[in-house]
C-alpha cells in the first residue's frame, strides 16, 4: 500500500507541473514554464514506486494460475503478503495458509520473494527455495478440502515434481529439490517433534497408506 501511495503521490506531482503548463496558477495571468528535469524526476520516482507492488501482483496471477491447475480448484487464488499484512494476520506464525472455503492461499513475508528467486535459479538447490516449492504444493492440497497436515504434506511430496514443472522449473532440478526435501527435510519433522511432527507420518511412503500411486509421484521411475 506504501508502495502505490508513493506512486500515487509522485504522479500527482508531475502532472501537476504539466498542468500548470497549461493552465495559469491561481494569481498569475500566465502559465508557468515546465521544468523538464523536475517532470522526468517526478515520473521516475512515481515508476520506481509502482514497480515492486506491480512485479508482485503478476507473480500472483502466476502463482494463481498454476495453483488453479495443481489443485484443480478454480477459486484458488494467492496472495503474497506485505511486512503490514503479515504482522496483522493471525496466522502471522505459519509460513503460509490457506483458506479451506474460499480457496485463498497467502504466503507470509517473505515467502514469495523466497521463490521468485529460487525459480531464477533452481539448480543451486537452495534449502529454503526447496522449501517454498513445497510450501506452495501444500496449501494449493489445502484448498482442495483436506484439513490433516500430515495427509496434505504427502500429498505435496507426491505432487513436487508436478508443482515444480508448473513453475517453470527444469526436470532435473525439480526431481534433485523434491526428494531431497523427501528424504532430508521431511525426515527432520519427525525428530524435531512439536509442531513439526503433525506434518509427517511414516505411512508417506512408496507402497505405504498414503502412497496415491501416481504417475508422476515424486518417488515413482522416472
Amino acid at each position: 500500500m506504501l508502495w502505490w501511495l508513493g506512486a500515487a503521490l509522485f504522479l500527482w506531482l508531475a502532472l501537476r507541473e504539466v498542468y500548470y503548463g497549461f493552465v495559469p496558477k491561481p494569481g498569475f495571468a500566465e502559465p508557468q514554464k515546465i521544468f523538464g528535469p523536475y517532470l522526468v524526476v517526478t515520473l521516475a520516482l512515481a515508476c520506481a514506486c509502482a514497480y515492486p507492488p506491480l512485479r508482485t501482483w503478476r507473480f500472483e496471477q502466476f502463482l494463481t494460475r498454476q495453483a488453479r491447475i495443481l489443485s484443480g480448484v478454480e477459486q484458488a487464488k494467492v496472495h503474497c503478503n506485505t511486512f503490514f499484512d503479515t504482522a496483522v494476520d493471525p496466522m502471522a506464525l505459519a509460513s503460509g495458509h490457506a483458506d479451506f472455503e474460499s480457496g485463498r492461499i497467502v504466503f507470509q513475508k517473505p515467502w514469495c520473494s523466497v521463490l521468485r528467486r529460487y525459480l531464477r535459479h533452481p539448480e543451486k538447490l537452495d534449502r529454503e527455495g526447496i522449501i517454498s516449492v513445497q510450501m506452495f504444493a501444500h496449501e494449493a492440497m489445502h484448498v482442495r478440502g483436506e484439513r490433516n497436515e500430515a495427509v496434505t504434506e504427502c500429498q505435496a511430496i507426491q505432487r513436487y515434481l508436478r508443482a515444480a514443472r508448473l513453475l517453470g522449473i527444469p526436470e532435473a532440478s525439480a526431481r534433485a529439490g523434491g526428494m531431497l526435501y523427501y528424504q532430508s527435510l521431511y525426515q527432520q519433522r519427525q525428530q524435531i517433534g512439536g509442531m513439526q511432527a503433525a506434518y509427517y507420518s511414516d505411512q508417506c511412503a512408496p507402497g505405504k497408506r498414503l502412497d496415491e500411486r501416481l504417475p508422476d509421484s515424486l518417488w515413482a521411475s522416472p
